[in-house]
């Protein structure tokens, strides 16, 4: 069957800005790599936990990794959280045991066969009330809601200077199957990460 070619002939000028669109990239993905990576950090809030009944109850912040952060996302993450929410988050109700004077508690993070062990400098005279029951839950509440949002993570191991019992006795929890019977090889293992 044979069309009118003409009815279908179009200027040049359109066809040059259909091959310009078509090589532009995507705005959306440019303007995403230059913003960053985005992960949350999660931080109790008065606001939205208003009687403080559960002392576990965790909100999400989005933040944005820098560039240079994205190998080591989840460690990233843990820093900025370790550093506590900023100025702004606390005027939103956001509120944390972490602030810049936590912000260097983090040694080390492994992440293996899905547990993320986390060894942290001894924060016992910067951070005294993480002891306490809703102190121990918000602290615990905070890390493992920030590294579980990323795949291959489902548990968080602790300790203090490498020894996991120094941060459970801490805490007032007995060393058992839940904390890996504080065995403190898993932080001793040197890896790239």
């Amino acid at each position: 069957m044979l069309w009118d070619q003409t009815r279908w002939r179009l200027p040049a000028v359109f066809w040059l800005l259909v091959l310009w669109l078509a090589l532009l990239p995507d705005s959306r993905a440019a303007q995403s790599a230059a913003a960053g990576v985005p992960v949350r950090l999660y931080f109790p809030n008065e606001r939205l936990n208003p009687d403080h009944s559960d002392c576990s109850a965790v909100f999400p912040i989005e933040r944005q990794l820098a560039q240079a952060q994205r190998a080591a996302p989840a460690q990233a993450a843990l820093r900025q959280l370790l550093a506590g929410p900023t100025a702004d988050e606390r005027a939103a109700g956001y509120h944390s045991l972490f602030s810049p004077a936590s912000a260097d508690l983090l040694k080390r993070l492994r992440i293996s066969g899905g547990t993320a062990y986390v060894d942290l400098a001894d924060f016992r005279a910067r951070l005294p009330g993480s002891s306490s029951s809703c102190g121990a839950a918000e602290f615990r509440a905070q890390i493992d809601q920030t590294l579980r949002q990323f795949s291959g993570i489902s548990r968080v191991r602790y300790a203090i200077d490498g020894d996991p019992r120094l941060f459970h006795d801490w805490m007032g929890e007995p060393c058992g199957q839940a904390n890996g019977y504080c065995n403190p090889r898993p932080f001793r293992v040197r890896t790239g990460r």
